[in-house]
């Protein structure tokens, strides 16, 4: 059987130091206990690592099946589309009509690319270095090879055009041509008759048709042959295709399920393993149970009677530090006279030797000592400024907190060095107590040395200053330096003044000024530097300004060295206890969080702040969320009934049933974060008692610290936007959505009239009012809802892009200017533009726009823009372009700057053109770039309710409007909002329209969370 083994955090074994302690039943038990849950531990980190592994395993095979699946289908597509695109090409073989026509087209094209050839050719010479006379050469037989290539190609386009007209015109094949003369050019004429003048025309013209037809007929047969297999294979290449395809997907799948039975698998042997070894473990464990419990007692007595004694030491040791303790400030007093007469003795300042010893004298005897020296340097006079400048910096009441300070550090390390001396004799306590006591050692050292390291800086720095003013020379370099000072900063404004004439003569570059400009800022500041290093006075100013930040600054590294030691002892020590913590600091936690942390594990700081927390969510948070303190809200009992309970006409009591409704939920929200503190709580406390279960020590507040200021930053700053996000956007979404299960509204308006909850009676009125027409409402908004979101995004997005890619295009000038003019409807708040643009479409004689339009004659009478319903749409939808393209303009603009030059180079070196360029680089650039923006740009035109309301108040009315007054320009916003405003009467109208409003809601962030999650696919 293994006796019980203690772990630190490092996961090193440690035995006990007292092997009579461990010699019992309990022991052997908490041993088998901490092995089988340090095995399980070992088996969860194992697990998500194998989890991890599995799940990507997973996704890659999905990837896979998708691509396989993908290709499989493209090889599908391609043999049957190889017969497809032979059938098509072969379909111009239908007719001689159609082959006649194909043939033409396809002689257009190759006097084309022979011409764009003769041209390319040309242009290449035009660059080479060739002599004039090879080119004029080469140019000539270029001219010559093209000559007879058109001539060719014009002979058979005369040929193929004659025959097309004559078969078009006539029903016979005797090509008498005299037939069609009239619709024949000039040109084809002549060639006619010169032909005629070699040989028959007619039976020319003949053998060729018969020549097409034959070719035409073989084609044609092929193009049978072609359908017959295509007919043939499809059917079976499909249903080969569906089993290939079959065959993947199973494949796939087994592939996972053998991951997935390999992973569960895995996982469950090692947890048997583990419970077996437990089990087993145990069974040995109660084999020799009889032999166990008969040492048990004598172990038990020889380990009491060591930890007794020791504990007895340890209660002597404690009340004679508590005595040093009173000596320290004593001890203080004294070290501060010993230092001072010391660096006087350094220094060659005659002093009264004084006897500094203390070890054996008492306070009585101590204060006695400290007033005779403390008499002596009151009423003597100091040799000369050295002494009279040391003697006040020694004797500061500064210098002698900080001496007693580090006279209490040494107090409490010699404490624990012979505590730890005692206590290691049966614990590893005492081990750590040495460790702590040597690093308390080494930290009152440091922190001596460095008091009087800048004490004396001090005391030199002051009697050097002291010496110059007695001399006489203080003034004098006072002077100096302000003169030199002044010289320089004269220099540097006249060396900037010609800068900036440089650059108005435009000599140099905007960016060469401010390289120059900060070139003379650093060269200033040394310059100033350097002449206060040269001047005695500036330089031991310096030394007395900087002191003090240079002495914090080290002891704040002397601090950090010592919490680094005691933080390594603290990881490295294991510690002993056999108390079963787990539970008992999970619950304590769980009812008031931080007693664990105070009590159990002594880490006090920690402890204290989430005490005082424990106290704000008990005392104040839990009580106010059932009502306490606030008798208007009710709390989470409030919910019930909304203050129905209370509302009574004839004692004039009317409970505001929203504030019920509004206050439940803070209630519950507030609740919420409260149990989940306390949650979170416990269950590190669970896990602190684990590790002390384990061996390791609980950690101090310098590992916390050092937590809070690395990985644990993120959280604390984010914490207060996630509490801030659930009270502002959370709470008064919810709200909305319960006021939809209730019937608040028309007869029932709060807080003259009570409001209950009626479930889903809101949502059910979709069927009660069909008959008023709300489906035609619905129908009407919905549809003008999806236009108008489409159009308002599209179309802005769209302009935005265009006018910032032209804009940023290298040949544009004055982009700064442009940029500055496209960004201008942005700027302008939105209700501004609205509303002027509103009045210049003002109906009547008094519009703007009538009277620049009947003027220059384009109507012939004023029109009322915004009373019809196509150009009122039409309207809003060209202002929310002019307010909303701004945005997308400086968005695109922004982004396009960020594109990498590297790769239009490298698409223009591959034959790409500006359109390509554009369509292929630029826009998938920007568009994984500005997605997120687009979104947002979207679900903001799906609710832009100010666009509405404030241009076109959601009119113009439609000639047959419902009882439910939606117009023509309402979106569903807009409707609700009518509907909350009195628009249609009917009881609980704005709980319906909360209904309204939760459903168009979830459409959105639907729509939304969809964007937002297949774009960041996408870039992934």
């Amino acid at each position: 059987m293994k006796e019980l083994k203690l772990y630190n955090w490092y996961g090193e074994e440690f035995d006990s130091i007292l092997p009579s302690s461990v010699g019992n039943l309990k022991a052997y038990k908490k041993q088998i206990k901490n092995i089988f849950m340090r095995d399980n531990d070992k088996i969860k980190a194992q697990e998500k690592v194998d989890r991890d592994l599995y799940l990507r395993a997973r996704t890659k095979l999905s990837d896979n099946l998708k691509r396989e699946l993908a290709s499989h289908r493209v090889a599908y597509k391609n043999k049957i589309g190889v017969l497809k695109d032979s059938i098509k090409k072969l379909k111009y073989f239908d007719s001689m009509n159609s082959l006649l026509r194909f043939e033409i087209k396809k002689l257009a094209k190759t006097k084309k690319s022979i011409q764009n050839y003769a041209q390319d050719f040309v242009y290449s010479l035009t660059k080479s270095a060739d002599e004039l006379s090879y080119k004029v050469s080469i140019i000539d037989d270029l001219k010559k090879k093209t000559y007879l290539d058109e001539k060719e190609i014009f002979k058979k386009y005369t040929i193929f055009n004659i025959i097309l007209i004559y078969i078009k015109n006539n029903q016979d094949l005797n090509f008498d041509l005299s037939k069609i003369r009239d619709k024949l050019l000039p040109i084809e004429l002549v060639w006619i008759d010169k032909l005629a003048q070699s040989q028959n025309v007619s039976k020319y013209f003949l053998d060729i048709y018969n020549k097409l037809e034959v070719q035409r007929i073989s084609l044609q047969n092929k193009k049978q042959e072609l359908m017959r297999q295509y007919e043939q294979t499809n059917q079976l290449q499909k249903e080969l295709y569906l089993k290939e395809k079959a065959n993947i997907k199973l494949e796939a799948k087994q592939k996972i399920i053998t991951l997935e039975y390999e992973y569960n698998q895995n996982l469950k042997d090692h947890r048997d393993k583990a419970k077996a070894n437990q089990t087993k473990a145990l069974e040995k464990v109660q084999e020799q149970k009889e032999q166990i419990l008969a040492s048990e007692q004598k172990n038990k007595e020889i380990s009491n009677n060591i930890i007794l004694a020791a504990k007895e030491k340890v209660k002597a040791l404690t009340l004679e530090y508590k005595k040093q303790l009173t000596k320290a400030k004593f001890r203080a007093k004294m070290q501060v006279y010993k230092d001072l007469v010391s660096f006087l003795k350094n220094k060659d300042i005659q002093t009264v030797s004084f006897d500094f010893s203390f070890n054996n004298l008492t306070n009585e005897e101590l204060n006695k000592k400290i007033k005779e020296i403390e008499t002596y340097f009151n009423t003597s006079t100091p040799q000369n400024d050295l002494a009279k400048i040391a003697t006040k910096e020694y004797l500061s009441k500064l210098n002698f907190f900080k001496t007693q300070k580090e006279a209490k550090l040494l107090v409490k390390s010699q404490y624990k060095s012979q505590v730890g001396a005692i206590v290691k004799t049966y614990s590893y306590e005492g081990l750590f107590n040495l460790e702590e006591a040597k690093a308390l050692k080494e930290a009152f050292i440091d922190y001596r040395l460095t008091r009087l390291k800048f004490l004396a800086e001090k005391i030199e720095a002051k009697t050097s200053l002291q010496e110059l003013k007695s001399l006489g020379i203080y003034d004098q370099e006072q002077q100096e330096f302000k003169a030199a000072k002044a010289k320089i900063l004269e220099q540097f404004k006249a060396q900037k003044l010609e800068a900036k004439n440089r650059i108005k003569n435009k000599e140099i570059t905007k960016a060469a000024f401010k390289n120059k400009n900060i070139e003379l800022n650093i060269f200033k500041k040394e310059s100033i530097n350097e002449q206060k290093l040269k001047s005695k006075v500036q330089s031991n100013k310096e030394v007395l300004k900087s002191l003090f930040w240079r002495q914090l600054a080290e002891n704040k590294i002397n601090k950090k060295l010592y919490e680094s030691k005691v933080t390594e002892a603290q990881k490295s020590i294991p510690v002993e206890t056999m108390k079963n913590l787990r539970w008992i600091s999970f619950f304590a936690n769980l009812i008031f969080p931080g007693f664990a942390e105070l009590v159990l594990f002594k880490q006090n700081l920690k402890g204290a702040i989430m005490s005082a927390i424990s106290v704000i969510t008990l005392a104040l948070v839990i009580p106010f969320a059932f009502g306490a303190y606030w008798k208007a809200m009710g709390g989470i009992p409030g919910f019930s009934d909304l203050g129905a309970a209370g509302h009574s006409f004839s004692k004039g009591l009317f409970p505001d049933a929203r504030v019920y409704l509004f206050g439940g939920v803070i209630s519950v929200i507030i609740l919420v974060f409260a149990i989940i503190y306390h949650t979170i709580a416990a269950l590190g406390a669970y896990r602190v008692a684990k590790q002390l279960e384990y061996g390791s020590r609980p950690s101090k507040w310098a590992h916390t610290k050092r937590w809070l200021n690395t990985s644990g930053f993120p959280w604390m700053i984010s914490l207060l936007g996630w509490v801030l996000m659930v009270f502002i956007v959370a709470t008064p979404v919810i709200t909305s959505i319960l006021v939809s299960f209730t019937n608040y509204g028309f007869m029932h308006e709060a807080p003259a009239r009570t409001v209950d909850w009626v479930g889903l009676k809101q949502w059910g009125k979709w069927w009660v009012f069909r008959e008023q027409n709300l489906f035609l409402s619905l129908q009407r908004v919905i549809l003008w809802t999806a236009i108008w979101t489409l159009a308002s995004t599209i179309i802005p997005i769209s302009l935005g892009i265009i006018v910032a890619v032209l804009t940023n295009n290298s040949r544009i000038r004055f982009k700064k200017i442009f940029r500055l003019i496209y960004i201008l409807p942005w700027a302008i708040p939105a209700f501004v533009t609205l509303t002027f643009i509103r009045s210049l479409f003002r109906g009547g004689d008094e519009g703007v726009i009538n009277i620049i339009l009947t003027s220059m004659g384009l109507i012939s009478k004023a029109k009322n823009w915004l009373t019809e319903i196509g150009t009122a749409r039409v309207l809003v939808i060209l202002v929310q372009t002019w307010i909303g393209y701004a945005w997308i303009f400086m968005l695109v603009t922004g982004n396009l700057q960020s594109i990498p030059k590297d790769i239009y180079e490298a698409g223009s070196i591959d034959g790409a053109k500006g359109r390509q360029l554009f369509w292929y680089l630029t826009l998938p650039s920007l568009l994984i770039s500005i997605a997120p923006m687009l979104i947002g740009q979207f679900v903001g035109a799906f609710n832009n309710f100010t666009t509405i309301s404030i241009f076109t108040g959601g009119g113009p009315a439609y000639a047959n409007s419902t009882s439910f007054g939606e117009a023509s320009t309402d979106i569903i916003i807009s409707w609700v909002y009518k509907l909350t405003t009195g628009a249609a009467q009917f009881e609980g109208n704005q709980a319906f329209a909360a209904a309204l409003t939760t459903l168009a809601g979830s459409f959105s962030i639907a729509i939304s969370a969809r964007g937002f999650i297949k774009s960041m696919a996408r870039r992934d």
